[in-house]
């Protein structure tokens, strides 16, 4: 799970029945001496959702019995990972979103209005019976002015809202049908070792969609390359490992290297997410990679970039040497960053350059002064963190220098900077020495 979704331990449910008396009927003790709740039982599901919706973010939902029923915790974890995209790559006053596919609970848009009080939602979709629902829901939560719900037409464009906006979007979210045909859905239920283990309520609209997920998403992506820059960051849940390398198969034949993967788990149910974006901001890598094995050659490339060195021996005196070695690079900007340091021992430094300067062929006049065609944007911006550790095998202690790529279109550039600057402090730092 996102490490901030309060429902990474299993919630104490006799606590919940206590204070959401509807669930009270469907909580029972099991054979460890814990009180659940029968997942497979449809009425439980929905008070359980119900109760976690009220109690945790005063939020009241109607949901229909022939309408999928939507887990909080999953759904959460989503909108956690769109809220770290938005904070390190948006810096507008308000958030605009779109929600492809909001069902009748429109649980997306209204569990992140919950949460960010500057975020906005047009919430979409096909099913006028959901679509009936969702608009009762936003109403019934006051949301009115932040969430407008439109139904679109199936034959029509999936991103049909940011066709005809005047304004832009920062980012889409979608659930979308993650099954071809009923008998692709019979034979992900017979593949499961025990079964499903949950009631799934959904209707045949919110789960079957030609060509499954996969199509689904190329189709949106497709209608992204048209759009590019009229959104910051296309985002999709998948429900199949196996859909993703046919995604990253269409960024890379389209050249979008600007992309992210994540991964959802809550108990037994694994779900996959993954976002690309034709602007030049960039993912840290704990946004942007996940550790599976079995998607190491589709990651993106890495945004953060190591280097250690052992002949500093505080990050104090590693600091000191990057300061040194940055004053001396021409056409850059260094700044300290506001925000609290999340290590111990750390502190980090932003760089913002608009030529790149310290190359050699730079340094000798082979490249033009500035590399990027817009003068406004920088070709390069990171940020570089000196880090302190305990050393493993003495009581010695170790330091660390983490590059992270924050916004320009070439990764050379990043990567170029990274090594001067890492073969520069190692100089500096043995001059140090030298000196002492």
């Amino acid at each position: 799970m996102h490490p901030r979704n309060p429902y990474n331990k299993p919630p104490d449910f006799t606590d919940l029945a206590r204070r959401y008396p509807p669930l009270r009927p469907h909580v029972f003790i099991n054979h460890t001496g814990s009180s659940t709740i029968n997942f497979k039982n449809l009425p439980a599901q929905k008070r359980l959702t119900e109760a976690l919706l009220h109690l945790d973010y005063g939020l009241s939902l109607t949901l229909p019995d022939d309408r999928l029923c939507p887990p909080v915790p999953n759904r959460l974890n989503y909108v956690l990972w769109l809220q770290d995209i938005v904070k390190f790559t948006c810096g507008s006053a308000t958030i605009r979103g779109l929600d492809i596919g909001t069902g009748a609970s429109a649980i997306y848009p209204l569990l992140a209005c919950g949460i960010e009080d500057i975020w906005n939602f047009v919430a979409t979709d096909i099913d006028e019976r959901s679509i009936q629902f969702a608009e009762q829901n936003v109403s019934q939560n006051s949301m009115d002015s932040r969430i407008v719900v439109e139904r679109v037409q199936a034959d029509g464009p999936i991103l049909q809202p940011l066709h005809t906006s005047l304004m832009n979007f920062d980012f889409t979210m979608c659930n979308p049908p993650f099954y071809s045909s009923a008998e692709d859905v019979s034979r992900s239920a017979e593949f499961k070792e025990f079964g499903p283990n949950a009631v799934c309520s959904g209707a045949e609209v919110e789960m079957i969609t030609p060509g499954g997920e996969t199509n689904f998403v190329a189709r949106i992506f497709l209608e992204s390359l048209q759009l590019r820059t009229k959104c910051r960051w296309y985002t999709s849940m998948l429900g199949k490992m196996s859909s993703i390398p046919d995604i990253v198969s269409l960024f890379r034949e389209h050249n979008v290297d600007n992309y992210a993967i994540t991964e959802f788990v809550q108990g037994q149910t694994r779900r996959w997410a993954i976002g690309w974006s034709f602007q030049d901001a960039r993912l840290p890598d704990a946004f942007a990679r996940v550790s599976n094995p079995a998607l190491q050659n589709i990651m993106p490339s890495r945004n953060t970039l190591h280097h250690a060195f052992p002949g500093a021996r505080s990050a104090d005196i590693l600091a000191s040497a990057l300061r040194n070695v940055l004053a001396l690079i021409n056409g850059i900007t260094v700044t300290s960053s506001a925000t609290p340091a999340i290590h111990d021992h750390s502190s980090t430094m932003l760089v913002h350059a608009r030529s790149n300067t310290w190359s050699r062929a730079a340094r000798r006049g082979k490249l033009p002064e500035t590399i990027c065609a817009d003068q406004n944007l920088p070709v390069l911006r990171c940020s570089v963190e000196c880090r302190e550790r305990s050393s493993c095998t003495s009581s010695d202690i170790a330091c660390d220098l983490f590059f992270t790529w924050v916004e320009g279109k070439d990764r050379s550039i990043f990567e170029s900077f990274t090594n001067h600057v890492s073969r520069k402090v190692t100089s500096t730092l043995q001059e140090f020495v030298d000196i002492i």
